[in-house]
């Protein structure tokens, strides 16, 4: 038996481990709030976009995260013009 696997079709599915590696390396920065969406940011191996909300308001926020680099970065406060597609 003969496994076939066609590289054109792209991973798209965040992965448990990946999470786990992507809310340490937020904590390893300070952030703090809930994980309420992960997404492989495309064409860029490692990177990620996540969306983040604080417990307290509400707010919900958009953040890229980099695995090999380190780096989190704020994109922008998610909004009625911005919202995250269920």
């Amino acid at each position: 038996m003969e496994l076939q696997i066609n590289m054109s079709e792209k991973v798209t599915e965040v992965t448990q481990r990946e999470m786990i590696r992507i809310i340490g390396l937020f904590r390893k920065q300070g952030f703090k709030g809930n994980y309420l969406s992960f997404q492989h940011v495309a064409d860029e191996g490692a990177a990620y976009f996540v969306v983040m909300g604080d417990e307290n308001n509400g707010n919900q926020g958009l953040f890229k995260a980099n695995l090999l680099t380190g780096e989190v970065e704020f994109q922008y406060m998610l909004d009625e013009d911005h919202v995250v597609s269920k």
